[in-house]
This record gives structure tokens, C-alpha cells and sequence, in this order.
């Protein structure tokens, strides 16, 4: 009799232990898998700067504006050939969609049509964009962290002629790297 009671008494200490990681293992929080979309890594918020050869091939900050936020994203139907830009309505006030090549990360578009809205009305201009590229770890943030780099050319329909050169670094999320 005391041997089956030794033997309960085991067994009751095994399923107790096992119960209580297995409980253990289920209260702890799961590593979620991050789904990128059918763009990344061509999508992504951007600190950029415009600036335009003034003739004497030095590119100048147009306007002095500085930095401003671009944005890069996927199309609804996520197809990985095609990209929104956007400046946001902080430069030029455009979104267009251009072709992109996902795997050699580059984007351009000829005579893409703006479907930006300027003030309740759509601002009907095309433009071209060349040379679009990110470039993975290829620059840094106001604070110093290496981040990816951004850069293309464009010239709008309404300007024809001057091609602007927009460059920058990927938004860390961080308030100093904050323009």
C-alpha cells in the first residue's frame, strides 16, 4: 500500500510541474512575425531634401525648404512592381504611382500623373521621375544611426526643364532624428 501511495504521490508531483510550465509556456508572449509589404524595402517614411542644379553645378536647397517627410508605400492590390511617392503636400504637393523593380530596389516613372488633391481640387500635372533608388544602410540620421538612404530625380510638367534631385534617410521614429 505505501508503495502505491509513493507511486500517486509521483505522479501527482510530475503533472503538477508539467501543468505549471506548461501554463507557464502559454502566458508568455508570442514573437509576431513582421509581414512587410509586396514594396519593402522601397517602402517607408523618408526625411528628404529637394535641390536643383543652379547652373553652376552646385544643387541648391530650392525654396530653403529643407527637410521635409516623404512617403513611400504599396499599391491597394500590393502588386511588387508598382510604388506610391508622396511628398505629403510638403514640397510639390504630388502622389503618383511609379513602376519599381522590388529585388535590385530602384523606381522610376515617365509622365506619371499626379493624383494629389491641392486644396479640393486635383493638381493636374505629370511628371518624371529617373534614377530612384534606395540604398540599404546607405546613409545616416540627424542623430548618427545608420539607416537606409533614399534618392531619384524629378522634373514636374509645370517646370519643365529643371530636374529637382530629392535625397535622404529612412524616419527612424526617433524625436532626435525628428526634422
Amino acid at each position: 500500500m505505501k508503495k502505491i501511495l509513493n507511486l500517486v504521490l509521483i505522479a501527482a508531483v510530475l503533472l503538477s510541474v508539467t501543468s505549471c510550465t506548461k501554463l507557464y509556456e502559454m502566458n508568455q508572449p508570442k514573437e509576431k512575425e513582421v509581414e512587410y509589404s509586396a514594396v519593402w524595402p522601397l517602402a517607408g517614411e523618408w526625411w528628404v531634401v529637394y535641390r536643383f542644379d543652379n547652373g553652376s553645378g552646385v544643387l541648391d536647397d530650392y525654396y530653403g525648404v529643407g527637410h521635409t517627410q516623404l512617403l513611400t508605400y504599396n499599391t491597394a492590390a500590393e502588386d511588387n512592381n508598382k510604388l506610391w511617392i508622396s511628398d505629403a503636400g510638403n514640397f510639390w504637393t504630388y502622389t503618383t504611382k511609379a513602376n519599381c523593380n522590388v529585388d535590385a530596389a530602384t523606381f522610376s516613372g515617365t509622365d506619371v500623373q499626379n493624383t494629389a488633391d491641392n486644396g479640393g481640387a486635383l493638381y493636374d500635372i505629370k511628371m518624371t521621375i529617373t534614377d530612384g533608388k534606395v540604398i540599404k544602410d546607405g546613409g545616416k540620421s540627424a542623430s548618427g544611426v545608420v539607416c537606409d538612404s533614399i534618392y531619384f530625380k524629378i522634373e514636374y510638367a509645370d517646370d519643365p526643364g529643371t530636374i529637382y534631385h530629392c535625397s535622404g534617410v529612412r524616419r527612424t521614429g526617433f524625436l532626435e532624428d525628428e526634422y
